[in-house]
């Protein structure tokens, strides 16, 4: 079964087309930090998806915060849980309802109609903090007195246009391009750690450690088997000859995954390798318990990777189609693998050769991060 981000198939689309979460979380979820405005100003986060975009956008959301902004949100339903920490209201877009083309167009144009209408709700500024024409129509729906975005040398499908202000992507990483897009409305450039305002998810925390004790497994290793892209996935040969070495040390290795296709390729390493441990389906919050309780996770360029970055987990990237240095976690107790190939190819694994990574430069590089 596919990952939930709630847990159940189909969980967040209900009758009403849109859900404004508030924020879920403890103290540690939110910064805290003097105002600078002379009253409460409101700005709302437009970054719809996907899963490691959202986790890329959360630092924007903690300058904002610190800088004494009141911040909503907009994304997809199935990453709401995600932004919820972020932001004072999360406004949660029904995306299998908006996508359904069993639905006639005009039925899915009232649902978006009616999806956008919240939006509208007296924002000081608005930031398209994702560059496309969905995210600039999203943006301009909710009237802000301001709309920031990126240039067009960041956005794509003119999404620019839409912008009163717009700001140039000098930034080699994506997390310190996003941050940049406080600089109008705090008026200085972001500097300092980055920081990742999540919620608390003590309950999920709890529910891992447990599962962990039931199967003998005290902070074990973990291994991301799969990614959203083809080319951005490490060979099953090559996970498997990982496993083994890793059991083979004593370690424990535990197998996470997101889709069926994606467990198919857990089970099969965890039926090679005596020692290793599949991990159940998960949502979301139970998904970063998991990564919690890890000594060091290994994954692809995807979500997991980055939720464990956003956890301050110790994490090995895996690199391929995109540039280690434009995505890749960084800091004292992360490391990243480039693979060589072409950038940005998304289907064609052989234009990447993600297997040039071998197990043994992993092993390295996690041992050298713990």
């Amino acid at each position: 079964m596919t990952r939930s981000p709630a847990g159940k198939p189909g969980a967040g689309h209900g009758a009403s087309p849109l859900v404004s979460q508030e924020r879920e979380g403890s103290p540690e979820c939110i910064l805290p930090g003097p105002s600078n405005l002379p009253s409460p100003m409101r700005v709302l986060i437009v970054r719809l998806g996907a899963f490691g975009d959202i986790l890329h956008t959360l630092p924007l959301a903690a300058d904002l915060t610190a800088a004494g902004w009141t911040v909503d949100w907009v994304c997809e339903d199935r990453w709401a849980m995600v932004a919820a920490g972020a932001a004072a209201t999360v406004h949660a877009l029904p995306r299998k309802a908006l996508r359904d083309r069993s639905r006639p167009w005009f039925e899915r144009a009232r649902l978006l109609v009616q999806a956008l209408r919240p939006l509208r709700s007296g924002y000081d500024a608005v930031i398209d903090a994702q560059g496309l024409a969905k995210s600039a129509l999203v943006a301009l729906s909710a009237r802000g007195e301001r709309l920031i975005g990126h240039g067009p040398a960041r956005s794509r499908e003119g999404a620019w246009l839409a912008a009163t202000t717009q700001v140039d992507p000098v930034d080699v990483h994506v997390i310190d391009q996003q941050r940049r897009l406080s600089a109008p409305l705090t008026g200085r450039t972001p500097t300092g750690p980055w920081r990742f305002p999540l919620p608390g998810w003590q309950t999920e925390r709890a529910w891992a450690a447990d599962w962990l004790s039931a199967q003998g497994v005290r902070r074990p290793w973990v291994l991301n088997v799969g990614a959203g892209w083809p080319t951005k996935v490490w060979p099953a040969e090559r996970q498997t000859a990982f496993a083994e070495r890793i059991c083979a040390s004593g370690r424990r290795l535990v197998l996470v995954w997101g889709s069926p296709v994606e467990r198919a390729a857990a089970a099969a390493i965890a039926a090679a390798v005596p020692g290793t441990v599949l991990a159940p389906d998960t949502s979301i919050p139970q998904l970063a318990g998991l990564l919690a309780a890890a000594q060091v996770v290994i994954s692809g360029d995807t979500g997991p990777l980055h939720l464990a970055r956003a956890l301050d987990v110790p994490a090995i990237g895996l690199f391929g189609p995109v540039p280690a240095e434009r995505n890749g976690p960084q800091g004292a107790h992360w490391r990243n693998l480039q693979a060589p190939g072409e950038l940005w190819e998304r289907r064609d694994v052989s234009r990447v050769d993600m297997g040039a990574i071998t197990p043994e430069q992993v092993l390295a590089a996690a041992e050298s991060v713990i």
